[in-house]
């Protein structure tokens, strides 16, 4: 029962007190709480034991200490709705039969507390301030990267483009008045040349996708048809090196919307990469099959296969893997992440499995086109 108080005042404790107030029978269980409390802890508390209110005493609670020490406040943790301890300082006072508890606040603690909390916020505004302008800064010097590396691209490919065109001529034209020595040279720099202007090539591509200038001209195509063409191309390269390709479709594949140029230079990449990267005698197959909503392409070698830990670069701007071509063949290390922009621009996906000794797949799907309604 509560203690004998004006009734003006008890309804004032009872109702609207923002202080802990408890009576608590000498068993530790609680008679009577107050409203602020029940919504403190978020439930009607009468009847619990004051353990599941006090996390700090647990079966340990001994009220007759507390009561002894009634003159000093007493430090408690409380249980409360939001599942956080919240901390007050209590007195206990002997009321015969009962036992009263008032819990108070520490309201210069609140006030440290609240005074942190601002001037945090302030540092945290205006770091945020800073790292905005940081960002803008960085925004611009990405965009100047990207113009410096779309105008050099740009200027470089003629010049290379007639180097490895004279280198083409001679080779074809005069090699019955050249010599062995200048055969090898020639040969040199028609390949590096070629090297070269791959490379600016892929550095444009990247260009045009950070700068978000990667246009797709999408139509509605046959996608088979597309990939019999890129295995017949690289297949000329395959067989130098004592490779087949082998494609294989399992089901009948509808027309896709997509732009059949950059489609052909992610099957470009993939296949040749496959070549790149295969041992002579082996196979690489190519399999186009339908998987829900999207038709799917995987190209798999017989190759050596790509460590664990290196996968998550693949598809990363200038990254190779320790994974070296079984014909000297270069990387630029930009392919595979023109290719992932590329099949996210079509709405696709792409990933890849390997294992080391066995080989690598290399899948991307493309989403079919829906029915009209």
């Amino acid at each position: 029962m509560m203690p004998e108080t004006s009734p003006i005042l008890a309804d004032y404790i009872m109702r609207d007190s923002t202080m802990v107030f408890l009576i608590i029978g000498k068993e530790g269980n609680i008679l009577e709480s107050n409203n602020f409390t029940d919504a403190l802890v978020g439930k009607k508390l009468k009847g619990l034991a004051l353990n599941e209110l006090f996390i700090d005493f647990g079966k340990a609670l001994d009220l007759d200490q507390l009561l002894k020490e009634s003159t000093e406040k007493t430090l408690v943790n409380l249980s409360t709705a939001a599942n956080l301890p919240e901390t007050y300082y209590f007195r206990f006072y002997d009321l015969g039969n009962t036992i009263l508890a008032l819990g108070e606040a520490n309201n210069y603690e609140i006030g440290l507390l609240r005074k942190s909390m601002l001037e945090l916020n302030q540092e945290l505004n205006n770091l945020t301030r800073e790292l905005q302008k940081k960002n803008a800064e960085l925004k611009k010097l990405n965009e100047l990267k990207n113009q410096f590396l779309g105008i050099a691209a740009h200027d470089l490919r003629n010049p290379i483009g007639i180097i490895m065109g004279y280198s083409d001529f001679l080779l074809e034209e005069l090699i019955e008045e050249l010599t062995p020595d200048q055969i090898v040279m020639l040969e040199t720099i028609q390949n590096t040349s070629e090297f070269m202007l791959h490379l600016l090539n892929e550095l444009l591509d990247l260009s045009a996708i950070e700068s978000g200038k990667l246009r797709l001209e999408k139509q509605k195509s046959d996608i088979s048809a597309l990939i019999r063409k890129n295995i017949t191309i690289n297949g000329v390269i395959a067989a130098k090196k004592n490779i087949q390709i082998q494609m294989q479709s399992f089901e009948s594949i509808p027309d896709v919307l997509f732009d059949e140029n950059k489609i052909e230079q992610i099957l470009n990449n993939l296949i040749s990469n496959a070549i790149k990267f295969s041992l002579a005698g082996t196979t690489v197959r190519v399999n186009l099959f339908l998987t829900g909503d999207h038709v799917t392409v995987a190209v798999a070698d017989q190759g050596q296969g790509i460590p664990p830990h290196e996968i998550d670069r693949l598809f990363k701007p200038f990254q190779v893997t320790s994974v070296k071509s079984t014909g000297g063949e270069k990387s630029t290390g930009l392919g595979l992440s023109i290719v992932r922009n590329i099949i996210l621009g079509h709405g696709g996906k792409i990933w890849v499995e390997s294992k080391v000794g066995v080989g690598s797949t290399f899948y991307f799907s493309l989403p079919l086109l829906r029915p009209s309604p």
